[in-house]
């Protein structure tokens, strides 16, 4: 922990809560009293401090508790202080250690930044409604009482509301009483557990649910607006199932009656864990059986995974301070695959958790300004910017690592008995470390230190020279700094080999005699956290091995991926990485297409010049021709969920580069169903009274729609652009708003271009879409300079509005991501570096190295990529 940082609960220590809140969802405000039951500690003092922001203490008492009785003590001054998010109780004498409760009364105001209280809006029957939800994660519960917002303050809560009669209120316990008088509710809710602030969570307004028990007979309820209700049947049972395999895999028991999952109108992030009150925005939640992708419907089983994973690790056992913020979210990331695994089989996730988890971490964590999964925070508005890649998917990637390298049973049996001992506290890393140790008898805390402490991972490189290989280990930069450190890594190698003398691998360099050296493989499975680089030669062979089908998927996905980012940081040539694609033309895996698609997709946005566009489009369209033929556009009544969610990557790679066929299909299909997708609308509202109505025979197949869409939106007119505008503004689902966004940025006219943007501030677009549209449109190269334009002009709005929300910070990647021109990091320069804060630091400077190496690959690698292409024809 930062020493910079002064936490408030070494001086108070909470220990209950006494909240009553009175929101007005008309007024956009709120007043309240909270009486706050605790501990002073440390030095005499006549002051207390409490967490507060934006609020308005209008009154204060403070009584203490001891031998003598009770005594209150008169508060001369309430200070609020805006730079420390802070009030502070001033007193006429001296508050010694013991215990002490406070009083306060305050009011607030209800914001559209979804943070804190806010409100959610969505129309029922033609009408306008809202509800009110709640988010505090990470630092958001001072924005609505005074509190000790820490996640060490653990503390119990007896929250009391008072909302309009009729409506639906949920909070983390069941109500304890109610009482109706004036139109107006008042709820006491159950006492919770002991918890932390950012975990409390409320939500009341017009809402309906359906409802399932788990074995052991906790209440689960799947809440909506009344017009989702019907789309909750999937998220219900999934949730209900994951229930279950959690109290069998942990040991340990739910510790709450009920468990609710709220599928709410607006929200920032994908979900949020509250204790028994798990709230979601809508696409994460609710699945239209007809209607929602296939992979829609695997999001939502990982998300659900993910927030139920939470209320064992992160919120019965919970982080000390944000520093290790990865205990929480790395660890729910790695077990959400767990349990889809354990429910859907046949869905075969583990090797997906290689491309969405550990490949979008390496990518990361290759930069210099990147940071350790165990990350110093030393001032509360850093909290936001760890929220990120290296804290959930490096960390779920170091999971992984380690769980090979223990065994599945004793990695299960050391977590059990990590929870066990510190249920309802807090902890560090090394808690984890000691407690996997002690049951494993493995040096758990030698082999992970460096993985979770220190930024960046190794990049293993591997000479292999008749039976003799020669590796070295160091770390990997996608942009090699002027002086790279020489820190080195305990690498499991996983080699095809198995020899003792590399079961782990700590020194800078290692020979190895090798029995089979065409085959000789370095991290198997790809289960270990770094980057393998091979000689030529020994890639040759590697690749003649894929070629007859001897190297399994996991270990495809990750040679290629390997080849192509070192290729990236010029360490491996970018030809050899090219030709190197071509040994996988009989490649049928979802999830290594998923890479292929990532390298061409990389060689097209950074080396973007037309000529290598066109030179591409004959060796792309020969690399996909034979899937392009198995799968087709029609599903097969046998076909396995991979191959579902793989056609159409494959369409969209060949509709990509323009192959003729792909491209009028998809024109045919849009032209033959757009006039019925009104119809498919009108059944999901109930205004259509049978879905005959819809000729399955004109309808887009829900996964094919992003293909189809993108593509007549990429080659069309204002025609299509204003059908795909009717068809978002009839659009139910959140994710079909979303699919059609990226269709509706990806027109060439500049009218058009700007027509998209424009619709961003309107009500056409939530809050909660603003990034998808900015990015998307970033990723239309006709658009890129016009939507740049846009971002700086708007910058006031989008800060207004987005200003605490975690894409804001990410704007910087945004816009860098999508440029490789030098001369562009001036204008990068001096747009952002006015803005910097220590919320947007850390973006900031990933966003100058992307631009860094992404024009140090294009004008060192162009030439030679664009004589490959030109000579493949």
């Amino acid at each position: 922990m930062s020493k910079s940082v002064t936490l408030l609960n070494q001086r108070f220590t909470p220990q209950h809560y006494v909240l009553s809140l009175s929101p007005d969802k008309q007024k956009m405000s709120f007043e309240g009293t909270v009486i706050i039951s605790g501990k002073k500690i440390g030095q005499p003092t006549k002051r207390l401090t409490f967490h507060q922001k934006g609020l308005k203490v209008t009154k204060a008492t403070i009584t203490r508790h001891d031998k003598k009785g009770d005594q209150e003590l008169r508060v001369t001054r309430i200070n609020a202080h805006k730079a420390y998010d802070e009030v502070r109780l001033h007193t006429d004498q001296t508050i010694y250690p013991g215990n002490v409760t406070v009083r306060l009364e305050f009011s607030g105001k209800i914001t559209r930044q979804m943070n804190g209280i806010y409100p959610c809006f969505f129309n029922h029957d033609g009408e306008q409604k809202k509800l009110i939800a709640t988010q505090f994660e990470s630092h958001y519960a001072r924005e609505v009482f005074p509190c000790i917002d820490e996640p060490e303050a653990k503390a119990t809560f007896q929250l009391t509301l008072t909302t309009p009669e009729g409506e639906t209120v949920l909070s983390n316990t069941p109500p304890e009483k109610q009482d109706t008088t004036n139109g107006l509710t008042t709820t006491t809710f159950e006492k919770t557990p002991h918890m932390s602030t950012y975990l409390l969570a409320f939500i009341y307004g017009e809402m309906g649910y359906e409802q399932s028990k788990s074995k052991s007979g906790t209440q689960v309820r799947i809440y909506a607006t009344a017009s989702n209700v019907a789309l909750t049947d999937f998220a219900l049972d999934f949730a209900t199932k994951a229930l279950d395999f959690y109290e069998d895999y942990f040991g340990i028991p739910y510790p709450l009656e009920k468990c609710d999952h709220i599928a709410l109108p607006d929200f920032a992030s994908g979900a949020m864990e509250n204790w028994g009150c798990i709230t979601y925005r809508e696409q994460a939640l609710l699945i239209d059986e007809e209607h929602s992708p296939l992979s829609m419907k695997q999001r939502v089983a990982m998300v659900i995974a993910h927030e139920l994973a939470h209320q064992w690790f992160g919120n019965l056992v919970t982080m000390r301070w944000w520093t290790d913020l990865w205990l929480n979210e790395g660890f729910a990331s790695w077990i959400e695959f767990l349990a889809v695994d354990h429910i859907f089989p046949e869905w075969n996730v583990w090797t997906q958790f290689l491309v969405d988890e550990q490949q979008q971490a390496l990518k990361l964590d290759a930069l210099e300004h990147t940071h350790p999964v165990e990350v110093p925070i030393k001032h509360p508005d850093e909290i936001r910017s760890i929220f990120d890649t290296i804290s959930y998917s490096k960390g779920a990637s170091v999971i992984h690592m380690l769980q090979d390298y223990l065994g599945a049973e004793a990695f299960r049996a050391g977590l059990k008995h990590y929870l066990k001992k510190h249920e309802y506290g807090n902890t560090d890393t090394v808690d984890l470390w000691r407690a996997l140790e002690e049951i494993s008898g493995k040096p758990v805390m030698d082999f992970m230190h460096a993985w979770t402490s220190t930024s960046g991972f190794p990049l293993v490189n591997a000479e292999v020279e008749n039976n003799r290989a020669r590796i070295t280990q160091r770390r990997f930069y996608v942009n090699p700094p002027e002086k790279p450190g020489e820190q080195l890594w305990p690498i499991a190698l996983q080699t095809t080999e198995s020899t003792e003398e590399e079961s782990t691998f700590d020194q800078a360099s290692l020979a190895l005699t090798l029995k089979d050296p065409d085959h000789f493989l370095i991290n198997q499975g790809s289960a270990g956290f770094y980057r393998v680089s091979y000689n030529s030669s020994h890639m040759q062979r590697l690749g003649s091995q894929i070629q007859k089908g001897h190297v399994p998927p996991e270990d495809r996905l990750g040679l290629l991926a390997d080849i192509i980012e070192t290729a990236k940081a010029g360490k491996t040539s970018t030809v050899d990485a090219l030709e190197f694609v071509s040994h996988f033309e009989d490649e049928t895996d979802y999830a290594v297409w998923d890479i292929i698609a990532g390298v061409l997709g990389s060689v097209r946005l950074v080396m973007h010049e037309e000529e290598i566009r066109e030179a591409m489009k004959p060796f792309v369209r020969h690399l996909v021709a034979k899937e392009l033929e198995r799968l087709g556009w029609e599903k097969k009544d046998d076909e396995s969920h991979f191959d579902s969610l793989l056609r159409p990557v494959i369409l969209g790679i060949a509709a990509n580069v323009d192959d003729p066929e792909t491209v009028e299909h998809a024109k045919a299909l849009f032209k033959k169903a757009h006039d019925v997708e009104d119809i498919s609308a009108d059944i999901r509202r109930g205004r259509a009274q049978d879905s005959k109505q819809v000729k399955r025979g004109n309808s887009i197949d829900s996964d094919l729609r992003s293909v189809v869409f993108g593509t007549v939106a990429r080659l069309g007119d204002e025609k299509t652009f204003d059908k795909l505008v009717e068809l978002h503004r009839n659009a139910h689902l959140s994710d079909e708003k979303v699919t059609i966004a990226a269709a509706l940025t990806s027109f060439r006219q500049e009218k058009l271009i700007k027509r998209a943007l424009g619709m961003i501030k309107s009500e056409d677009v939530r809050l909660q879409d603003v990034a998808y549209w900015m990015a998307y449109s970033l990723m239309n190269r006709h658009a890129r300079e016009i939507t740049w334009q846009w971002i700086k002009d708007n910058w006031d709005w989008l800060e207004e509005n987005l200003g605490s929300d975690l894409s804001f910070y990410r704007i910087p990647i945004y816009v860098a991501r999508v440029r490789s021109d030098k001369e562009f990091i001036k204008e990068y320069k001096a747009f952002f570096e006015p803005k910097l804060s220590p919320s947007f630091e850390r973006a900031y400077n990933q966003g100058l190295e992307m631009l860094q190496w992404q024009s140090a690959w294009k004008d060192r690698d162009y030439k030679e990529v664009l004589t490959l292409f030109k000579n493949r024809k």
